[in-house]
């Protein structure tokens, strides 16, 4: 089994809901599609981190929001 540090979990975790906070921010300011590349690294940074620890409701809950970035994400481009 792979072990991963406490440091790259908090860092992870630190960056991640940072990066939902400014996609939060980019929402608010109507600045698109930008604040939904910013959600969807948030949302992969704390899939992995769920993964790491084995949290089936975070990893349901990140997969999903993964999901729907991602289609909003592709719109986007079309």
């Amino acid at each position: 089994m792979m072990s991963f540090s406490k440091d790259f979990i908090s860092g992870t975790k630190w960056l991640s809901s940072i990066a939902i906070i400014c996609g939060m921010a980019l929402t608010t300011a109507n600045i698109y599609p930008l604040n939904m590349y910013f959600h969807f690294t948030g949302i992969m940074g704390w899939l992995i981190v769920s993964i790491i620890w084995h949290d089936r409701s975070l990893i349901m809950l990140n997969s999903v929001a993964a999901l729907i970035f991602v289609v909003g994400i592709v719109s986007s481009l079309f």
